[in-house]
C-alpha cells in the first residue's frame, strides 16, 4: 500500500461538534465502498471456476449500473455486511487456512446476497433476470431488516427488477415482489412459501442490533481472554440490548455530538456476543468495517465506553484501507498498556486512538455536572484511562515510526491528550503511571 498524504490521517480523532463538517468518515466511507466495489469487479480468480460465469454476469450488471451513473445505488449494495465482509475476508484465505471453508462459504453466499441488493436497490433493468443455481442460501438485507428463507425444496434463486423467485432446479416454485410494500404485503401471507426472519434492530437513529452474522472469520480470536466472537443475547431479550444501546447512543449525542454524527455514518451494525455482569469483552475486525461486536453489561457508562472504543477501532480500520500510518506497524511487539499481552504498535495506536476520545466524554460529563460522572469511582475510572493513555502515547513517542498521514494523526491524538494531561495539572493529579498500573 503507498503512502498517504497528510491530509489522510486529518480528522480521525474526534470530529468538531456538533457536527463534521469536512465530514471526513463519510468520505472515507464512500472510498472504502468504491474500493469494495473495484476489488469486487476484479474477484474472479479468487473464486471458484464454477462461479466465475454468474461472477462475471453481475460484474457486467454492475459496470453498467455505473455507465449509467447509478453510483449512489451500486455503493450501497456494499454497505451490506453480507457483501463487504466476506468479500474483503477472500484475502486472507492462504493466511488462515482453518478459515479456509468458512471463506469459502461466505464468498459464494455473497453472490446471491450481492444480486439481492441489486435489485433491491432497482439496479437490475426492466426484463433482465439473472439466475442463481448452486444453492437457495437465505437472503439477509438491511433494507429490509430481516432474511428471507427460501420455501421447501428451493435449490436456486431468480432475481429480476420485479421479482425474486424460488427455483427447485429449472422450475419455479414461487414468487415475491422485490418493491418493499408489496414485499411485506405478501410475507404476511403464509401461503406465499416465503419465510421472513427480523435479524436487525434498529438503535434509534444510529445503527441495529444484528442477530446475524456474515463474518466467516468472527471466531477468529487475538484476545487471550475471548473464544471468538459469535452471536449470543445471552438470554436477555433483544428490548434489553436495544434500550441499553439506545441510552448509549444518546449519551454520546448529547455529549460527542461530532462523533454520534459519525456513528450514523458508518456504524451499520452491533452484533451481540453474550452477557457478563463483571467483565465486558468487545471486538472488531479490519475485514468488517461498519460492524463491531459487544456483550452486555449492566453499567451504561461500560457499555458506552464499549461503544465508542469499538467504533474508533472501525475509524481506523477504515482509513488504513487506503493509508499507511506506520512504517513499523506490525513488528516488533511492545508491553500493551491496555491488554495483558504484548501488541504491535499498531495495536497501542488503536488502543490510544479509542480510549483518548473516551476520556474526553468522561471529562465532558463531569464538567456538565452529569450524574454518570459522579462519585470516586467514575474519577478512579478516569484517572485510570488517562495513565493508560499516557503509558501507550509514550511508547509511540518512542518507537514509532510514521507516515505522512500518521505523523498527521499522532499530533491530533497527541494535542487531546495535551487538554487531558492539562487538566490532571490543574486538579493537582500526577500523569506518572504507578506501579500498579504498569504491571
Amino acid at each position: 500500500m503507498a503512502a498517504a498524504s497528510p491530509a489522510a490521517g486529518r480528522g480521525l480523532v474526534l470530529p468538531p461538534d456538533p457536527l463534521d463538517e469536512a465530514r471526513t468518515v463519510a468520505r472515507a466511507y464512500t472510498r472504502y465502498l468504491a474500493a469494495c466495489c473495484q476489488r469486487f469487479l476484479a474477484a474472479a480468480p479468487a473464486l471458484p471456476e464454477a462461479l466465475r460465469p454468474t461472477h462475471a454476469a453481475i460484474a457486467a450488471r454492475l459496470r453498467a449500473a455505473l455507465d449509467r451513473e447509478a453510483h449512489a445505488a451500486v455503493l450501497s449494495c456494499f454497505t451490506s455486511p453480507a457483501v463487504s465482509t466476506p468479500l474483503q475476508c477472500l484475502a486472507l484465505r492462504d493466511d488462515l487456512p482453518e478459515f479456509a471453508a468458512r471463506i469459502d462459504a461466505a464468498a459464494a453466499a455473497l453472490l446471491p446476497h450481492l444480486l439481492f441488493e441489486m435489485a433491491l436497490h432497482g439496479l437490475l433493468e426492466a426484463g433482465d433476470s439473472l439466475v442463481w443455481p448452486h444453492s437457495a442460501p437465505p437472503l439477509a438485507s438491511h433494507a429490509i431488516a430481516g432474511e428471507l428463507q427460501p420455501p421447501p425444496g428451493a435449490s436456486g434463486w431468480r432475481f429480476a427488477a420485479s421479482h425474486l423467485t424460488a427455483l427447485a432446479g429449472a422450475d419455479e416454485l414461487e414468487r415475491l415482489p422485490i418493491e418493499r410494500t408489496a414485499m411485506s404485503a405478501a410475507l404476511v401471507d403464509e401461503a406465499c412459501g416465503f419465510r421472513y426472519e427480523p435479524r436487525w434492530f434498529r438503535i434509534a437513529d444510529v445503527s441495529h442490533l444484528a442477530t446475524a452474522d456474515h463474518n466467516p472469520i468472527a471466531a477468529f480470536e487475538a484476545h487471550p481472554d475471548k473464544a471468538g466472537n459469535h452471536v449470543d443475547l445471552g438470554e436477555r431479550e433483544v428490548e434489553e440490548w436495544v434500550a441499553m444501546l439506545e441510552a448509549c447512543c444518546a449519551l454520546i449525542g448529547e455529549h460527542l455530538p461530532g462523533l454520534h454524527a459519525e456513528m450514523t455514518v458508518l456504524l451499520r451494525e452491533i452484533v451481540p456476543v453474550g452477557y457478563d455482569p463483571v467483565r465486558h469483552l468487545s471486538a472488531s475486525y479490519r475485514e468488517a468495517v461498519g460492524t463491531v461486536y459487544l456483550t452486555l453489561h449492566p453499567n451504561p457508562m461500560t457499555m458506552t465506553e464499549a461503544v465508542i472504543h469499538e467504533f474508533q477501532h472501525n475509524k481506523l480500520n477504515l482509513a488504513a484501507e487506503g493509508s499507511d500510518f506506520l512504517d513499523n506497524a506490525f513488528t516488533p511487539l511492545y508491553p500493551s498498556p491496555i491488554r495483558p499481552d504484548p501488541r504491535p504498535l499498531w495495536g497501542i495506536l488503536l488502543a490510544v486512538h479509542a480510549f483518548l476520545p473516551v476520556a474526553e466524554l468522561y471529562r465532558r460529563l463531569r464538567d456538565a455536572g452529569h450524574p454518570a460522572a459522579a462519585g470516586p469511582d467514575v474519577q478512579r475510572r478516569l484517572s485510570e484511562i488517562d495513565l493508560k493513555n499516557h503509558e501507550g502515547m509514550d511508547m509511540l513517542r518512542a518507537h514509532a515510526q510514521w507516515t505522512a498521514a500518521g505523523r498527521a494523526l499522532f499530533d491530533e491524538l497527541e494535542a487531546l491528550e495535551s487538554r487531558h494531561l492539562a487538566d490532571r495539572a490543574a486538579r493537582g493529579l500526577d500523569s506518572t503511571p504507578t506501579e500498579v498500573h504498569l504491571a
